[in-house]
């Protein structure tokens, strides 16, 4: 096999061998940076990584290949975080000679997170990774320095390691644990009244037609995976705000669409529903809230019915970079990279523009975009995106008219969601100001009895745990 990095790994041990005898030769005070900065520098991992030669190395039958590090950086000044590729289903043992620390891997990946001393300028760490099928690889050896200047970031996107190679947003785990996030009686009461006085207001609208509030309520991951939290975390309360906010709205005249036990019973079954290295769901996992709402819809407007995954998409699995998460911990998306399936509807998106009587008519469907780049999970921002503000009128009225609310959550299944309505009209993400003038602006007919509708049928607010404050007023 072709792994040059192996002959820098062994090149590098040798180099590391040779200072720790010049510094316990040397007298005191007397060891100088130079030596160390005549050492091949591992901290440039690119070097590492992309660098190719025609030069056969072999690894031992039965033996793990060493671990190659792509990234060693500081979070706080003795907090250092490490990434590096190995073999497919390897873990990686990381150990300054005193204390190990163990991941697995995933996809070929692995991120660590290792506590090196404050007393010295750099720790010198060694990495092996070794499997089930695979013995224990050479030494990989490496340096961490140590950086008074390093600070977690304190603006709301601070990223925290959980269990093997896994990582979550700080907000996720304060909102599982109950730190500072639930909400008082008096809270709670306050929404309650909210939801109600929204319902009716609603309702006299509508007249006589029938209307519904809908909140469709979408957990963390950490929620539906807690066994990827960090050992040693504790929950300070029995029940979270998510189930607050759950239970609240159960006590209301509105609708809820609770997508937990969907979602647990979809783990169950081995489904990806989160992404690894991005907080938002899978496109498997929007499916699931997509259909949830249109199973919802079809007890009165059976067109509405979900189109079937297996029957009415096609599916293709793409590499995809790392999303906002493995971003936003600072680590290379080139190299943290996950694989994921994407799905393809067979049915028509290019609709949108056929009924005339819409007067500020948004384009069609499949014209607006979901995601950052093919090769990207981030989701794609602006007026040309599924997140903005859009209305389609798809000219079908056996189907309902809705106003949906959402957040960043729902914009990877937006697309098919719209595809369901006669009119529709998705608020930007992120606003859950709800517009009673809407609701009367983009009504359709009773096919009943042939008259205009005096609102829409539907209102959803599809929210994630994250951004419950939103629909909160808090």
């Amino acid at each position: 096999m072709k792994v040059s990095f192996i002959c820098k790994a062994m090149l590098l041990t040798l180099s590391l061998a040779l200072v720790f005898v010049l510094i316990a030769c040397a007298p005191q005070g007397s060891f100088s940076d130079d030596l160390l900065n005549s050492i091949y520098d591992i901290n440039n991992s690119s070097e590492i990584v992309n660098e190719s030669s025609d030069e056969d190395i072999s690894v031992p039958e039965g033996k793990a290949t060493p671990p190659v590090i792509t990234n060693v950086f500081n979070v706080t000044p003795t907090q250092v975080i490490i990434t590096g590729n190995c073999d497919e289903g390897c873990s990686v043992t990381i150990t300054d000679g005193e204390k190990d620390v163990t991941v697995k891997s995933i996809e070929g990946y692995f991120v660590a997170e290792f506590y090196i001393s404050s007393s010295a300028a750099f720790t010198i760490l060694s990495a092996t990774a070794e499997s089930e099928e695979l013995e224990k690889s050479a030494i990989t050896s490496f340096r961490a320095d140590y950086n008074s200047t390093a600070m977690k970031r304190i603006d709301g996107y601070g990223v925290t390691m959980g269990k093997d190679s896994q990582f979550y947003y700080d907000t996720e785990l304060s909102y599982y644990v109950g730190k500072g996030t639930l909400l008082t009686q008096t809270q709670i009461k306050k929404f309650k009244d909210f939801v109600n006085s929204r319902v009716t207001a609603y309702e006299k609208r509508a007249g006589t037609n029938p209307v519904n509030l809908v909140y469709v309520l979408v957990p963390n991951r950490i929620t539906i995976y807690p066994e990827l939290i960090a050992e040693g975390t504790n929950k300070e309360t029995y029940k979270t705000r998510y189930e607050q906010v759950a239970e609240a709205l159960a006590e209301t005249k509105a609708v809820v669409i609770d997508m937990t036990d969907i979602f647990k019973d979809a783990k169950e079954k081995g489904e990806k529903i989160y992404y690894n290295t991005d907080n938002h769901l899978t496109e498997y996992g929007g499916y699931l809230v997509y259909e949830a709402i249109c199973d919802y819809m079809a007890v009165r407007f059976p067109e509405a019915a979900a189109k079937s995954l297996e029957n009415d998409f096609t599916s293709s699995t793409r590499l995809l970079k790392g999303g906002n998460a493995a971003r936003h911990l600072g680590l290379d998306v080139n190299v943290v990279k996950e694989t994921s399936t994407l799905y393809t509807p067979t049915f028509r998106l290019n609709i949108g523009r056929e009924d005339p009587g819409i007067t500020t008519p948004s384009g069609q469907i499949k014209d607006f975009t979901k995601y950052a780049g093919a090769d990207s999970m981030m989701l794609a921002t602006g007026k040309e995106s599924l997140a903005a503000r859009l209305l389609f009128a798809t000219n079908r009225p056996s189907l309902p008219c809705a106003l949906v609310y959402r957040d960043d959550y729902a914009v990877n299944f937006s697309d098919i969601l719209a595809e369901r309505f006669n009119r529709v009209l998705l608020a930007e993400s992120g606003d859950f100001t709800i517009n009673m003038t809407d609701a009367q602006r983009y009504y359709g007919k009773n096919l009943e009895t042939g008259i205009d509708k005096t609102a829409v049928d539907y209102i959803f607010m599809i929210v994630s745990e994250s951004n419950l404050g939103l629909i909160l007023g808090s």
